[in-house]
């Protein structure tokens, strides 16, 4: 491969122009044309980002030779379909998050990858790469912890319902037959994946959640609204490690977010990021400001790590593997709160 990576990216709606749009802060990329079943959302990502090859049928683009790989940004519920498709054709893939409707989806996309030797790196992906992260995967790498035993991920929001709240023209959100699922999959996918991260690829073997839709009383909706708003999941590792995930994207409480790692040796909070320690037998914490990311960056530096992943032959930050587990966890969460107990592994 060149030290250019000739890319299409299918799906031009408002998150495939944020891809767009960061793609076009890169330096070793060129945008080669552009998919999506809408003719409104292919003439804006035409004319914004001056791409003259224009498909409303992916497989034309798929078909074009010089095209090396794609990014897939529609939604949820034909990300398999197009991964798949795009790795017959040979192309590398980054896709959106979550990765698919659910795990048996995410597996076929990992095999027609791994069998067409393309890369497959999912969005969730986001979460990696802030500072924070990086230097939470530091501390416990260097054994800082000791022996990590649990931790809780809290992604809250006040009132953030897609196609309610915000993205009220992304209607497909809120049904479970196109978007698979609400908050958790949505949102929690990314604590999810930055939690498989941070433990160092942790098995998931079992999950035991609850989930919820209602907050501030009944909707008067044309679309359906069939997902939840708030989810609650337990998932225990193998090795004896325990992950609580707290996802919502509606609730009468302050919005907020956090995660927290517990060890033997010592703890963090991801941000502010903090290291809480013994010292003479007292109890001490060291905090650093490391600052903020904005969107923007966060999706430049997405496209930067799956661009460099293509050229140098590399993992990109998120494997297809990773996702799977994620989709994997998601599964069990939504049986568990379904069967109103705890499910294993082997039950998905």
């Amino acid at each position: 491969m060149s030290r250019i990576l000739n890319l299409g990216v299918i799906g031009v709606g408002v998150v495939g122009r944020y891809h767009l749009q960061a793609l076009m802060d890169q330096r070793n990329v060129k945008v080669i044309a552009v998919s999506d079943v809408s003719n409104e959302a292919l003439k804006i990502a035409s004319e914004k980002f001056k791409v003259k090859k224009c498909f409303k049928d992916y497989h034309d683009l798929l078909a074009l030779e010089n095209i090396d790989a794609v990014i897939v940004s529609t939604p949820p519920f034909n990300h398999a379909e197009i991964t798949c498709d795009a790795a017959t054709a040979g192309k590398h893939i980054l896709c959106e998050k979550p990765m698919a409707m659910n795990s048996r989806e995410a597996a076929k996309m990992v095999e027609a990858c791994k069998k067409a030797g393309v890369k497959l790196g999912v969005c969730s992906a986001r979460s990696r790469v802030i500072p924070q992260a990086q230097m939470a995967k530091k501390y416990i790498s260097d054994g800082k912890l000791g022996d990590i035993y649990y931790a809780r991920f809290t992604s809250i929001r006040r009132r953030g319902r897609p196609g309610i709240d915000i993205l009220k023209e992304s209607k497909w959100f809120l049904d479970s037959s196109k978007a698979g699922g609400g908050a958790l999959m949505d949102i929690g996918c990314y604590d999810i994946d930055l939690a498989l991260y941070l433990l160092e690829d942790p098995q998931p073997i079992s999950v035991s959640a609850t989930v919820y839709r209602g907050v501030g009383g009944k909707l008067r909706l044309k679309t359906k609204y069939d997902v939840e708003e708030h989810s609650s999941a337990l998932v225990k590792f193998r090795g004896g490690v325990a992950v609580l995930f707290e996802t919502a994207w509606a609730a009468n409480m302050m919005p907020y977010q956090e995660a927290l790692i517990f060890g033997s040796k010592g703890g963090l909070k991801i941000e502010p990021f903090t290291y809480f320690s013994e010292k003479d037998g007292k109890g001490v914490a060291l905090s650093y400001d490391l600052g903020r990311i904005d969107w923007n960056t966060l999706q430049e530096l997405l496209i930067k790590d799956f661009v460099e992943a293509c050229l140098h032959d590399r993992p990109p930050k998120t494997t297809g593997e990773d996702g799977l587990k994620t989709m994997q966890i998601i599964d069990m969460a939504y049986k568990s709160a379904k069967l109103n107990r705890e499910v294993r592994i082997n039950e998905i």
